[in-house]
Formats: C-alpha cells, sequence, structure tokens
C-alpha cells in the first residue's frame, strides 16, 4: 500500500482508548462548531471567513442548505488535499465535516428562525468561541474541520508563501465577498471579532491559559543564571556558540524552557545579573517530557 495511504488510513487501534477518546473528540467538537454556527453565526448572516462562510453567502442567494452547501464544497477541497498535500487528513477529518454537515442542517430544521439574541456583537463573541472551542477538540483528534486552510496550504505552495498569510487573504476575500454580497458593511468588524474569537478560543483549549516558554540565554554570566535555574528545580541544555563579529569567542549558550511565570522570575533575575546579557524567548506550546507533559497526550 502506498505510503499516503497508509498514512489516511492507518489511525489508532479500533475501540482502544485512544480510538474512543479522538472519535469523542470529534464528535463533540463538531456539535460544538454546529451549535456557534447555527445559533449565533447565521441568524446573523455573520461572515468569519472559512468554506461555513463562503456556504452562508450561497445560502442567502440560493436557499440551499448550509451544510449541504459546506460538503459539497469540502469533498472537492479534500481531495485536492490529498493529491497535493498528501494523504494526512485522515478518516476523523472526513467525519468531522460530515457531522458538522449534517448537525448544521439538522439544527437549522429543527429551530429554524432562532435568534438567541439581538445583538451582534455577542453573538460574533460568543458563536466565534464556541466555534473556535469544537475547532480545537477535533484538532486535538489528529483532524480537521476541513476548509480554507486546505486551500492556503495549496496556494501557499503555489506561490511559496507563508500558510498563515493565504489563509489571512482566503479568508479575508470570503468576509469582504460577504459584505458585498449582504451589501452590509457594518457586518465587517462582526465577521472580524468571529475570526478573532475563534482564533483565540483554539490557542486557549489547545494550550490552556499558561503557554510554557522556551528561551535562549547568552551571557557572561551563564553560571549564575545556570545555578538559578538549577536551584528553582527547572532544567535546561547547554550549547558552544561562536558570534558572528567574535567568531574566535566561544560561548556557553543556555536553553531552557519554563512556564510563563517562572520565566517571568528568570528575566528579573538575568536583568540583575547580567543587563548586557541577550536573551531571546518564544512560546512553547506542546512541551513532552520529564516535568512536563508525557508523550502522547
Amino acid at each position: 500500500m502506498p505510503e499516503y495511504k497508509k498514512k489516511f488510513f492507518e489511525t489508532e487501534k479500533i475501540f482502544s482508548k485512544q480510538w474512543f477518546k479522538n472519535y469523542g473528540l470529534v464528535l463533540i467538537g463538531s456539535l460544538l462548531v454546529s451549535v456557534g454556527y447555527v445559533f449565533f453565526i447565521i441568524p446573523h448572516n455573520i461572515v468569519p471567513g472559512g468554506i461555513f462562510g463562503v456556504s452562508i453567502i450561497i445560502n442567502q442567494l440560493s436557499g440551499l442548505p448550509i451544510g449541504l452547501v459546506s460538503l459539497c464544497i469540502n469533498i472537492p477541497v479534500l481531495l485536492l488535499g490529498i493529491k497535493i498535500l498528501g494523504g494526512k487528513f485522515g478518516i476523523k477529518t472526513i467525519l468531522s465535516m460530515i457531522l458538522c454537515s449534517i448537525m448544521i442542517d439538522s439544527l437549522s430544521f429543527i429551530f429554524p428562525d432562532i435568534t438567541l439574541t439581538k445583538d451582534i456583537l455577542v453573538s460574533s463573541v460568543f458563536g466565534g468561541t464556541i466555534i473556535g472551542s469544537g475547532i480545537a477538540l477535533v484538532i486535538m483528534a489528529g483532524a480537521t474541520t476541513g476548509g480554507t486552510d486546505i486551500i492556503a496550504r495549496i496556494i501557499s505552495i503555489k506561490l511559496r508563501a507563508s500558510v498563515g498569510k493565504m489563509l489571512l487573504i482566503v479568508d479575508g476575500a470570503i468576509v469582504l465577498m460577504g459584505i458585498l454580497i449582504f451589501m452590509n458593511l457594518d457586518l465587517a468588524p462582526y465577521s472580524i471579532i468571529a475570526i478573532f474569537a475563534i482564533s483565540k478560543s483554539i490557542d486557549f483549549v489547545q494550550y490552556g491559559i499558561d503557554v510554557n516558554k522556551a528561551a535562549f540565554i547568552i551571557s557572561s554570566e551563564h553560571e549564575t543564571i545556570r545555578n538559578y535555574i538549577l536551584e528553582k528545580d527547572r532544567g535546561g541544555t547547554y550549547f558552544k556558540g561562536t558570534g558572528l563579529f567574535f567568531k574566535e569567542k566561544e560561548q556557553n549558550i543556555i536553553f531552557t524552557v519554563l512556564n510563563k511565570k517562572s520565566m517571568s522570575d528568570l528575566e528579573l533575575f538575568i536583568k540583575k545579573a547580567d543587563p548586557e546579557a541577550f536573551v531571546a524567548m518564544m512560546n512553547a506550546n506542546d512541551v513532552f517530557g520529564r516535568g512536563f507533559k508525557p508523550f502522547g497526550e
């Protein structure tokens, strides 16, 4: 069997604990995505980018069910993604796409013309938060809900541009399309708020509020900083490096990963110990190993 087909079809051992966990996350996540759209986003014609945003526009123009339209768009997009990007989307992605489509149309049928709140701002924030939480659960199961992220990846390969920029352009074009179709410029900020809420909710559900920080530290007082890190029962790694200007001078570079609170304390300590130190910090969303998450979580 070709390698891409193995990646596509071979998942967790069927009926194992991990299997139930992942498919449960897909089910709950898809339900949350559907609830967010049906009860908050769709009633106000908010277009938060993505395939569902396109489906909302088509629904208003043709009356076709949003879920059915999204599925009809997602299937060829997914097939194209598998052909160009390889079979890394998997059965769970297809299941999530189908579940979201069925649930959106079912909820829309059961609760026609429902509007929980007339406040568009509240709807964009609540809807975006619920949708983002659902998408995060699906991602945590090793799948996606399909959509414009696949399109953005394909375009990024063709144009050799970043996926983030392409996703921003694609979703921005969809939002602009919604504004032109609905002839309502006031929807623009609410669509942007919904997109922002979706993005932040995905990060929060996936990584939590206490994101770890990784740091590279170059300092003449590296031994003092090393002792401080060890005294706090944390660890790190020494690297040997030379500067671009002073190539003959070898330096010890400390690499360490701490939570936000500990990293803030370390930053204050370095400021006192060596004001001339160079410190580069970055978010470390997934850290596995001793002192952090076990592998497989």
